[in-house]
């Protein structure tokens, strides 16, 4: 068993760079490895099989919260999940 590894990084970036960031994890997902890396350190993970996914959003007051969380366990059985959720963008905003 490896030794547990963490990694937090947190900062305010604008919409483009965070637009990579999330394609990177997206093709990340597809290759079946993740690396995530900060002058503080890395983790590498390996996405396979049942993917949890939890996705929270919130307005409230001239705030957005968008939440999104993806877990699994190294070496789960690979399964159909359920396909009842719709994620579409927006209008672009001029």
């Amino acid at each position: 068993m490896e030794k547990e590894s963490r990694f937090k990084y947190e900062s305010v970036q604008d919409a483009a760079t965070l637009r990579r960031y999330l394609e990177a994890i997206t093709e990340g997902i597809a290759a079946g490895e993740i690396r995530l890396s900060s002058r503080d350190g890395e983790v590498i993970l390996h996405p396979e099989g049942l993917i949890g996914f939890l996705v929270e959003a919130r307005s409230a007051g001239g705030r957005m919260k968008l939440h999104l969380k993806f877990s699994w366990r190294e070496g789960a059985e690979t399964d159909e999940g359920e396909d009842a959720l719709t994620i579409a963008p927006g209008e672009a905003r001029s």
